[in-house]
């Protein structure tokens, strides 16, 4: 599954729009002890109100917004050594200033990403000293503590909101993936694995209340020599009009799924041997109709074996012997027809 444009951007954007401010106002305060040339203090107020604004609009609309939200992370890398060389290595703010940092790498790109980072951090680091004439004063004050407490106190709460919600939207994503993993890509049908799935439960499930249950098994006659004539591309056409009819033409309770090839399976709920006869004969009418109106498409039949669940069947497998003994002996028979497999009555 992929995401919209720019939700990585958003997801990112106002923990890190509350982080530069938080940010802003602890770096401010310890540099209002130095005499710190106009340049720093510009940079200061535009990585903190401003940068924010400026990486959301450079991630929001690019294909990959990751790769630039990597380079973001760069950007701010340079920043933060800036600001521990400004503060002359003030211990509480320049730890605070480089553990944020080093967490937003982590989650952002990982490990990988943070080792490409600090090194820039600390080039710019020596340069800022340079330029600055930097001291150790390591000291921090209590007014400058309580400056830190803004970061302290609500970058982590907003970074926890934002991961939050990620693995709320993975999940749904994981959800989503997984109900989607269950269906046949060309025809909306279970495919053959949750078929399986489907079938023992609903075995299990019948037989525990004793439900009259029918299974079906339907094949497509002679649909290799369709392929062979029309091509695969009419072929998956008459696959999916078949399915869209199965689906369409079926009662509500009952579930169909595709079991590869040609060959799809119906569970027939609530439904006798008879009853199921009925309805398959009215499905497989319903279905030559629906060919028929189709010009594009060539005529096919149907053969159709079906069994009702009954109590000397010990495993699902059993009840789709049956149903498959009663499809060969409707292809056996001439094929283009219904065949109820002569199993014992079923519960009730």
């Amino acid at each position: 599954m992929t995401s919209k444009p720019g939700s990585f951007a958003k997801r990112i954007y106002l923990p890190r729009l509350l982080g530069s401010a938080a940010g802003f106002w602890a770096v401010s305060v310890v540099l209002n002890d130095y005499a710190m040339p106009a340049w720093v203090w510009v940079l200061l107020v535009f990585h903190g109100f401003i940068w924010p604004h400026v990486a959301y609009l450079l991630g929001r609309k690019v294909p990959v917004p990751y790769l630039v939200e990597c380079r973001n992370m760069i950007v701010e890398s340079a920043f933060g050594g800036l600001w521990v060389a400004a503060m002359q290595f003030n211990a509480l703010p320049c730890t605070l200033l480089v553990s944020m940092f080093c967490m937003n790498c982590i989650a952002v790109g990982g490990p990988r990403l943070l080792v490409a980072s600090l090194p820039m951090m600390a080039s710019i680091c020596v340069v800022a000293c340079a330029f600055l004439g930097s001291s150790f004063l390591p000291e921090t004050r209590h007014d400058q503590v309580y400056a830190c407490l803004p970061m302290l106190a609500i970058y982590p709460i907003a970074v926890a909101l934002a991961a939050y919600n990620l693995a709320a939207k993975l999940a749904e994503h994981k959800r989503q993936f997984k109900e989607a993993s269950r269906f046949d890509s060309l025809t909306g049908l279970l495919n053959q694995g949750a078929w399986k799935t489907f079938l023992d439960e609903e075995f299990t499930s019948a037989r525990q209340g004793k439900l009259p249950t029918t299974l079906a098994l339907i094949d497509i006659d002679h649909f290799k020599a369709i392929n062979d004539t029309y091509g695969h591309p009419v072929g998956d056409e008459v696959i999916r009009l078949l399915a869209s009819t199965l689906r369409e033409s079926s009662n509500a309770i009952d579930v169909a799924g595709r079991l590869g090839g040609d060959e799809f399976g119906l569970v027939m709920r609530d439904a006798t041997a008879s009853q199921a006869e009925e309805m398959l004969v009215l499905l497989k009418q319903c279905i030559t109709e629906a060919f028929k109106a189709q010009s594009d498409l060539p005529r096919v039949s149907l053969s159709i074996g079906a069994a009702q669940l009954s109590a000397p069947m010990a495993h699902h497998r059993d009840w789709v012997i049956a149903a498959d003994a009663a499809l060969y002996d409707a292809k056996r028979q001439g094929r283009n027809r219904v065949v109820i497999g002569a199993t014992d009555k079923g519960f009730i």
